[in-house]
């Protein structure tokens, strides 16, 4: 089972560094012919695999970039939402802002370390999204599941939602090392306050890892306390991103 799983790791990992050159762009058309991409799975259908920046539209129709991941999960292609390193945790867009409240930070201008889509952005995305997931440090571990939650949307609108320790069900989630598939895992966020996290400590859901946890750890976001075994707050230059994406 072990090598069976260090395998598939090291597959995904290989993918996410060998990103292969993408295929003509499809937006060098005739004005007929006009491609207007909501989300990254709009390029993924039309054979874009670069992962790269790319031109997306709103829902009013105005172009903003965004960067797409087309490789690390196969078949999935998603858009990054938010990204801030350890060091600007307490920054008010990372630490208390909920996603359902307009902060952008360089949203025209891409980066891992300070970086959060406009709400009317955030919004349009999820209209045009299946799933959501937190991944820690991307650009140094690409996805390899260590410190990584994966949900939908259907099960748990993460934009809309306001409560306090309550058990939402989730795909896949590792906290670290602890997995779970298909369960429960404890969530917090509060409206201009608290951005969205887990708290690994606590207890009460089917998802359980609070073996290892610092008291009130935090999780994928608000990092009040913080476990440096945890990637997303393993030192200043770790990162924390957040997606929405779908499926082919």
């Amino acid at each position: 089972m072990a090598a069976r799983t260090s395998m598939m790791l090291a597959c995904l990992v290989l993918m996410v560094d060998s990103c292969p050159t993408s295929k003509p762009d499809p937006t060098d058309m005739s004005p007929a012919q006009t491609f207007h991409p909501y989300s990254c799975l709009d390029y993924l259908k039309r054979g874009v695999s670069k992962c790269d920046v790319y031109k997306l539209f709103d829902s009013n129709g105005n172009s903003f970039p965004a960067y797409c991941d087309f490789q690390s999960e196969r078949g999935t292609a998603w858009t990054l939402v938010m990204s801030w390193s350890h060091a600007h945790r307490a920054l008010a867009p990372f630490r208390s802002g909920s996603f359902n409240v307009n902060s952008p930070v360089n949203e025209n201008a891409f980066n891992w370390k300070m970086y959060r889509l406009s709400l009317a952005r955030v919004r349009s995305l999820q209209s045009h999204s299946t799933h959501w997931r937190a991944t820690c440090s991307y650009p140094i571990h690409g996805v390899d599941f260590r410190d990584y939650v994966r949900g939908n949307f259907k099960d748990f609108n993460i934009v809309d939602f306001v409560g306090a320790g309550q058990c939402k069900k989730v795909e896949f989630i590792n906290i670290r090392g602890h997995n779970g598939m298909h369960r429960t895992a404890r969530f917090w966020q509060k409206t201009g306050s608290e951005g969205l996290h887990i708290d690994s400590a606590s207890r009460g859901c089917q998802f359980a890892p609070s073996s290892g946890a610092v008291v009130s750890e935090d999780n994928f976001g608000h990092y009040g306390s913080f476990n440096p075994k945890f990637r997303c707050s393993k030192d200043d230059q770790s990162t924390t991103q957040w997606w929405f994406g779908g499926h082919l």
